[in-house]
Parts: structure tokens; sequence; C-alpha cells
């Protein structure tokens, strides 16, 4: 990011953070000389207000600097203008006179430039609240006015709400503001407490679209919910675009004031469903691309149908591209074992004998069947599960789940687990007699 927009955008920051004397006389007329990612250099006017900053919000600039660019400054130093040695090379304005770009209209919305419309994969599940969101996106404010997005983790909320910014800003040149409900809450209360309510008004109302993520932790003192009514109040009447999204719908979200929720209520509300195996797989793709992560359909179909979380998943890609940049290659044997090892760690207090008991009895076999030497298909196809599951529900080695089965030798258990572990993506009875099972320990 450009150092000049990088301060910029932490400017507006601190501006709501401090009294309006001291940003007026600290922090306004400075800027970045240097940041090399370890080290950050600010020009100051004179020694005095360096001194000042240094002394009481080096750790105030430090957390915006690792806000906006993921790296906090080590050393932080400030710089008088008459220090400053003189270069040939002039420093550019804090400010361009040059027309803002997209990707800075994306930064200064607080959009992330990698989720988009064209990077969504859409299914059944959510088929519905995508196309809720590119009619909003076409034309804001006048189509779905508010848009209400619910559903679990992991299903797409966030994804929506940074595509629907990112095509007004492209299509029309619109304002768009995005937060999660915690940045606007804290920003009410730093804006009350610094007397800046103003500014903070300013921000959340004189835009095209605001864009609310997790709306379910908007606070029960009643200051927050009257301010963020007077906000929709002041936007919907003028056809200005809001968006919401939440883990649960409007009446079941704690505490909510009533005429708040019947707002939520007055536009489109829409549930997005946890994605099926097609999508997950879909989405697990589309990262791996974006993550330079080199997996095939096959190997996503057996992440997605062995991993539940899609956001487990994506850290599961994360892993395999942590491998990768070491010098591993990146082959089915080490992802399968992978996988094992992470749903093994994941959960570890499931009782071994209980999961043979239910197992056994949702696959309809007798549990002396599974101990002994039967060799019926049903009943070794239910062993298999089983030692599928007593390796991915707890964290026994291979050797303690051939004793409990009554087996001598444990790559028994082992082929069983690949097997099993291999066969789900392909086969869609399997594959819902497994969830099935699963439901009962998660």
């Amino acid at each position: 990011m450009d150092s000049g927009l990088l301060w910029k955008k932490a400017l507006d920051e601190i501006e709501l953070e401090v009294s309006e004397n001291t940003f007026n006389s600290f922090f306004k007329s400075t800027k970045i000389l240097e940041f090399s990612g370890s080290n950050l250099i600010i020009s100051c006017p004179n020694s005095g207000v360096g001194f000042f900053l240094q002394s009481k919000y080096q750790m105030l600039i430090a957390r915006m600097i690792e806000k906006y660019t993921g790296q906090r400054p080590k050393k932080i130093l400030f710089q008088s203008v008459n220090n400053q040695a003189k270069s040939s090379k002039s420093i550019g304005p804090l400010f361009s006179d040059e027309p803002e770009s997209v990707d800075f209209k994306l930064q200064k919305a607080g959009l992330s430039p990698n989720l988009s419309f064209e990077n969504f994969a859409v299914s059944v599940s959510n088929q519905l609240a995508h196309a809720a969101a590119l009619a909003v996106a076409s034309n804001p404010g006048k189509t779905y006015n508010p848009l209400f997005l619910w559903g679990g983790v992991g299903v797409g909320k966030t994804h929506l709400l940074n595509a629907v910014g990112r095509k007004i800003i492209e299509t029309i040149g619109g304002s768009v503001y995005y937060c999660s409900t915690e940045d606007f809450m804290n920003s009410l209360v730093e804006s009350i407490k610094n007397k800046r309510t103003d500014s903070f008004r300013k921000r959340f109302r004189n835009i095209d679209a605001l864009l609310l993520d997790d709306i379910q932790f908007v606070s029960e003192r009643e200051f927050v919910q009257e301010e963020l009514f007077h906000t929709f109040n002041k936007l919907r009447n003028a056809n200005k675009q809001i968006i919401f999204t939440s883990d649960k719908p409007p009446k079941l979200i704690p505490k909510i004031e009533k005429r708040l929720a019947s707002r939520f209520l007055s536009g489109l509300v829409v549930d997005i469903q946890v994605p099926d195996f097609e999508l997950k797989t879909a989405i697990l793709l589309i990262k791996a691309r974006e993550k330079n992560v080199p997996i095939d359909v096959g190997v996503a179909k057996i992440i997605s149908a062995n991993i539940e979380e899609i956001r487990e998943a994506e850290g599961f890609l994360l892993k395999l591209r942590a491998l990768q940049e070491s010098g591993t290659e990146i082959k089915k044997e080490l992802i399968e074992r992978l996988i094992v090892q992470s749903e093994g760690a994941r959960v570890v207090n499931h009782n071994p004998r209980e999961i043979i008991k239910i197992a056994a009895r949702e696959l309809n076999v007798k549990l002396k069947d599974i101990k002994e030497d039967n060799r019926k298909q049903n009943v070794a196809m239910a062993r298999h599960i089983i030692m599928y599951f007593l390796k991915t529900l707890t964290n026994l080695p291979y050797e303690d789940i051939a004793l409990l089965l009554g087996k001598k030798d444990h790559t028994t258990v082992m082929h069983g687990v690949q097997k099993v572990m291999n066969q789900i993506p392909n086969d869609d009875i399997l594959r819902r007699k497994v969830e099935t099972i699963k439901n009962y320990f998660v």
C-alpha cells in the first residue's frame, strides 16, 4: 500500500480516537517519510510534536499501521522538518489531486480486494442470497432495501457484502462503507468520549451504501441501538442502500429493540444454508487457486467430504501451502494423513466404546459381528466406518483402535480409514450415513 494512502487511512481512524484539539495540534501536519516493515519514520513539523507523539501515542500509531498492513512496526521514529536531510528526491504529497482509483476506493471503504461476485461459488444453498445481492449491487437503494443476510459460519455472508460494495464502486462510483458491528459500536463510543459525534455521523450517514457485518453483536446499550436506528432511517429515507449480516434472523437477535428488528424485517431477509458437498468442493478449488495450492478436483472432494467446516477447510489449505513453501511435495497420501491428524486433534473427548455402539446401531450391525472375523460386505463396510470414526473423533493411535476391534494388525485399521476417506466423496449413500453418525458427536 502506498505510504500516503496508508497514513491517510491511519489518520482517519486516529481522528475518531483522540480529541479534536489533539488531532489538529499534533497529527494533522504529520506524514510518513519511510516505512520498511520494521521501521516507521514519521515527519513532524517540530521536535515538540515528535516528542509528544512518541511519549503518548506510539502504541496507537503502531496499532493503526498493523491494522492496514498486517505488520506492526518494531521501531517508530519521529523526525522534525528542520532535522530532515535535504534530498533531491522530493516526497510526494499526502493527498493526491489525481482521481481516486478503484483500488483506492476499495481500501477506503474497508473492502477486501479479493472478494467479488466473480469468485463467489453459487449453488442451491446460496442461490437466492447471491441473486438478491447482485440485484442490490446493480440498483442500490431501490431494490431490497434493507437486505438482511443470515446464516452460520463460513456460508459466504461477508463475501457477498464485499462483492456488493465492490460492484457499487466499480459500476456507479458510489461511496461505500463496510465494517463489523463491533467497529460501529467502538467508533460510536470513541466519538462520544471525544465529543466527535458529528464526524461519526458524517462517516456513516453521508454514503451511498452501508454494509454492516455481524449485526447480532449489536450492543444492548440503549444509545448504540438508538444511533443505529437513526442512521438506518437517515440512509433509508435518502434511498441509500443498507445491508446487514447476522448468524440468526432479526427476531432472534438477543435484546434487540422491536423497532430496530422491524426495520430489519422491512426489506428482504434471506437465509443462507450450509454449503452442500458440491458447493464446498467448488469453494475449496477457488480458494486453492487463490492461495496457489496445487490440488485437483479429486483431492478437493476428499478434503470437502472429511472436514466439516468450510473455515477449517480453508485453514487446511493454508497448512498445505506452508508445507509446499517448505519444499514438501503435496501428494494424496500426505493429505489423507493430515486430515486424520487435524480431525483427531480437534476432538479428543469422545468415548471410543460409545462411538462403536452408536455407529453399529446406525449401520444396523451387531457389535459381536464387528469384533469377530465376519466378512459379509455390510459388516466389513461398517467395521471400516467405525475405524474411520475412532481415528477422526479421538486421538487414539492405530494400534489401540485395532485392539478395541479385536484386530491384531494396525495396518488393517489404516487401510479401513483410508478406504472410507476416499470413498465418501464419490458415494452419496455412504456420505449421508457418515454425516448422520457424525451428528451425534458435534
